[in-house]
């Protein structure tokens, strides 16, 4: 189990992201994930991610959400433990594409499109190594609204209408 540091944005202006996802289109993956479980304090998710037509299998736990960082536990797991685990028939199926751009000191940007009930969402969020060095670190000025503490995709898999009125509604 680790330590999972990260802020998450809200991409409004769209303009620039055709240019991005060309120039880094080599480091796209495109993620399936499904929720079996959460609580105020839990959330246990299966994902499913293509990448160069190579398929991996995860299975996550995230825990004891303390604003910015989360303890997360991730295993790889075969498509048959995959396939045989349940999830919650209430909840929606997540779909993205990711996309990793190098940023600055080592870290990178992850660029989240969405697909499927909530086509055209981004997100991008940048995963730091400390808590210090997340509030040090200058973020880039195409990124609009910090929705870290707002709006998840574990909360996306129980249905919300609208994305951005439920960020706007929230801040």
């Amino acid at each position: 189990m680790g330590l999972e540091i990260e802020r998450r944005f809200y991409i409004k202006n769209i303009q620039k992201i055709s240019e991005i996802t060309e120039k880094y289109k080599d480091t796209k993956k495109t993620i399936i994930q499904d929720y079996i479980y959460s609580d105020m304090l839990t959330a246990i998710r299966k994902r499913k991610i293509i990448k160069n037509n190579m398929v991996k299998y995860i299975y996550t736990v995230k825990t004891g959400r303390k604003l910015i960082a989360v303890n997360e536990f991730e295993e790889e797991i075969t498509k048959e433990q995959y396939d045989s685990i349940k999830t919650d028939p209430s909840r929606i199926t997540i779909e993205k594409d990711r996309y990793v751009i190098p940023y600055k000191d080592g870290l990178n940007i992850e660029l989240d499109i969405f697909h499927g009930v909530y086509e055209g969402v981004i997100f991008a969020e940048i995963e730091f190594k400390s808590e210090e060095q997340a509030k040090n670190t200058p973020i880039p000025e195409w990124f609009d609204v910090e929705i870290g503490n707002i709006i998840s995709n574990n909360k996306m898999s129980k249905g919300i209408e609208s994305v951005e009125k439920y960020i706007k509604q929230n801040i």
